[in-house]
């Protein structure tokens, strides 16, 4: 787990290193001098509303490994405050590991549900200001094609640009609820489950049940916004750097844990010796761009609340397409 989360916070300070001051016109590429003419440079002037289609997203979570699709809603208020809204689920039972394996050997009479998680989140703009900087673009020459661009070493050039820069907190909250494979659970926290009638659960029973979690999340966040396009003057096509990239840092409390308890043959067994765990922490990167039409990504990695060691998740998502707008239905007018 400590490898991991390591790997996570080079890649983030790889990406956010990325970023860099200077301004100039002139610029060298490979000893070759560009000219090129401003498009616009407007980290300010962004869609208002992203609205994200997860066709995949992998979760390696102790409890249950899943593997589906979501949606996702992100909404800008003004240069104050965005807030979000997601929702996932696996594909399918196969995709579901711990229901899958419920249908497959459970021996009790609870039916093992659907893996789902919802969260909403909203971001206060402690500080949003507007910095000067250097962005890298790779040159693309529309004299390549096919296999001659892919066997090219590609030129770049760096060019002076304007990044925005927002400190935010955040706040939000969370829910899901999964399958659960008790036996495991019994095992790792060393309990066991008790009857009505006081007789311990069997170890020859193959136990699966449900728990569901609600809790909210405190956190920080630090996004970086280019929306620039240059045109050069040569064979060059027109370059563009429109990423909106946020780095975060969220602490979880989670105080409503249901974990259901077993019947078997129509006989009680109180899940109440299974131990709980109310905090969590998370860390993770996303990146979009501010176009029509687009695409995204996501990673997270961290301790869930729920269930006393079994809450380190790693979660990776792919949003294609994402539609964006500004929101604006304005027609322009002018006078004969």
């Amino acid at each position: 787990m400590k490898r991991l989360l390591f790997a996570l916070v080079v890649l983030v300070v790889f990406c956010v290193a990325s970023e860099v001051n200077a301004q100039s016109t002139n610029l060298n590429t490979d000893a070759k001098t560009l000219t090129y003419e401003e498009v616009y440079d407007s980290p300010y002037d962004i869609n208002k509303l992203f609205i994200h289609v997860q066709p995949m997203y992998g979760e390696l979570f102790s409890l249950n490994p899943t593997i589906g699709f979501g949606l996702k809603a992100q909404y800008y208020l003004k240069n104050q405050a965005d807030f979000e809204a997601t929702v996932r689920t696996p594909y399918a039972r196969n995709f579901d590991l711990m229901r899958n394996a419920a249908f497959k050997n459970s021996t009790v009479d609870n039916e093992a549900k659907a893996f789902s998680y919802f969260e909403l989140l909203g971001t206060y703009h402690i500080k949003d200001e507007e910095l000067d900087t250097e962005t890298k673009f790779i040159l693309f020459s529309k004299r390549y094609k096919g296999d001659k661009w892919a066997a090219t070493m590609p030129l770049y050039t760096v060019i002076p640009t304007k990044v925005r820069r927002i400190f935010g907190a955040r706040l939000g909250g969370m829910a899901y609820k999964s399958a659960v494979d008790y036996n495991r659970v019994m095992e790792q926290q060393e309990v066991t489950l008790i009857s009505d009638e006081g007789g311990e659960i069997s170890p020859d029973e193959s136990v699966y049940g449900n728990m569901s979690t609600a809790g909210f999340y405190v956190g920080g966040s630090m996004t970086t916004i280019k929306n620039v396009a240059v045109q050069p003057d040569k064979i060059y096509g027109t370059l563009v750097n429109d990423l909106i990239f946020t780095t975060f840092f969220d602490i979880n409390f989670a105080p409503m844990i249901t974990v259901d308890d077993i019947y078997i043959d129509g006989e009680r067994y109180s899940a109440e010796p299974i131990l709980k765990n109310v905090l969590g922490f998370r860390t993770g990167i996303e990146g979009k761009f501010n176009r029509k039409i687009s695409w995204a990504y996501g990673g997270e990695i961290g301790y869930r609340p729920g269930l006393k060691k079994s809450g380190f998740f790693l979660l990776v998502k792919i949003s294609f397409p994402v539609f964006a707008t500004q929101l604006k239905n304005q027609v322009e007018s002018f006078g004969k």
